[in-house]
């Protein structure tokens, strides 16, 4: 019987310890909920290092950013802006080539041709914005342009815009928008109209700098950068050659 209290007593002792401990220690969390994450090219995405040290020979690390390299690579399936072109491989035509007379740096790809060779449009579209009435400026003016761009050590937009002389702007969706500069003549479309891979929106010329000699500067703009920017040497030729893909 003594024995019988005695364990009933070790129990109930027991019991009472555990209550005990228990009030004492903080009620487990709730596991949190993880996020749903989208992405259209989740491939894409695992590929693009996260620490700026790890990217690729060719990337420079201080204008690095994985949001930026990511939207290099989702831009995909572009033609070729003139019929028989070659992806050009100078890198003097290239993105991120420096550009000393204006003290600023290319952000676009030149296509070397002769003027008035038909420029195609590189994807569907929309025109959203075309030179119909474009005034070129005098060289006087443009030295002076110039000028003030080397002395203040950067190229102003307002200047950078006249550089690219007649342009045709074509939006493609998904932030991206091409930009064919330096034509000699813009084709009959309108603000606001649909366009479709290959249409002629315009002809290789030498407006805004005729110092260039005549070519087509075409900038793949995604949101407010620039395919290539931050890029160099294979990994700019590559970021390229996707895009053209």
């Amino acid at each position: 019987m003594r024995l019988a209290t005695a364990l009933v007593g070790v129990v109930v002792f027991g019991a009472i310890a555990i209550a005990a401990t228990a009030a004492r220690e903080p009620a487990a969390e709730p596991a949190a909920a993880v996020a749903a994450r989208f992405t259209a090219a989740p491939r894409a995405i695992e590929s693009v290092p996260r620490d700026p040290a790890a990217a690729a020979p060719g990337v420079d690390p201080e204008r690095y950013a994985p949001a930026v390299a990511l939207r290099h690579l989702l831009v995909r399936g572009l033609s070729l802006p003139i019929a028989d072109a070659a992806i050009p491989t100078d890198p003097d035509l290239l993105p991120g080539a420096p550009r000393d007379y204006r003290a600023g740096v290319h952000e676009g790809i030149d296509f070397p041709a002769p003027s008035g060779a038909p420029v195609l449009a590189v994807a569907d579209g929309t025109i959203v914005r075309i030179d119909r009435d474009f005034l070129d400026w005098t060289r006087e003016v443009r030295e002076m342009a110039l000028f003030e761009s080397v002395t203040l050590g950067y190229t102003p937009t307002a200047t950078l815009d006249r550089i690219r002389g007649r342009q045709v702007w074509i939006d493609h969706g998904r932030g991206v928008v091409t930009r064919y500069a330096h034509l000699s003549e813009v084709a009959t479309f309108a603000v606001g109209a649909r366009v479709e891979r290959g249409a002629i929106v315009g002809a290789v010329g030498s407006s805004g700098y005729p110092e260039g000699g005549p070519h087509l500067h075409l900038e793949v703009r995604i949101d407010d950068d620039y395919l290539g920017d931050g890029l160099a040497g294979d990994a700019l030729i590559a970021a390229i050659a996707r895009a053209f893909g």
